[in-house]
């Protein structure tokens, strides 16, 4: 199996890249820029950008559905000035909607980077065709 300059197998340090996806945003940018800068191997390289583009992807899901209380803030703010306040009348999620989605979102995020890491340990993936068809776009022909 390829080594890395660390002298672990490509496909750990590429495991390593999903799992801390799991457990610290700031040990998977340490671990991603790494790969980044200083590896060659193209898989490994595709295998960080892929967990980078993932968080970010979940993070903006995430940030969009908590939007919907700060929209439903100003409305009731706006409510408050007319005289149907005084039935106490307020938007928001039903049944605690935005905690369940979100709770969900990250049980499948930490599933998706649980598969994904244990495929990079024998350096196989698992085809997300957008974000595939995202890196392939913009990395370099050399890297595909």
């Amino acid at each position: 199996m390829k080594k890395t300059r660390l002298g672990i197998t490509v496909g750990l340090l590429g495991a390593s890249i999903y799992f801390m996806s799991m457990v610290s945003i700031l040990g998977l940018i340490i671990l991603a820029g790494y790969v980044l800068l200083f590896e060659e191997n193209p898989w490994l390289k595709k295998s960080a950008v892929k967990a980078v583009i993932i968080t970010v992807a979940f993070s903006l899901i995430s940030m969009l559905i908590s939007m919907g209380n700060n929209a439903f803030a100003i409305l009731n703010t706006m409510i408050s000035w007319t005289p149907v306040n005084l039935l106490k009348f307020q938007f928001k999620y039903p049944f605690g909607l935005e905690t369940i989605i979100r709770n969900g979102l990250s049980i499948l995020e930490n599933i998706l980077y649980l598969i994904l890491g244990i495929k990079a340990l024998k350096q196989g993936s698992i085809k997300i065709g957008f974000i595939d068809n995202f890196i392939n776009k913009h990395m370099d022909q050399e890297q595909n």
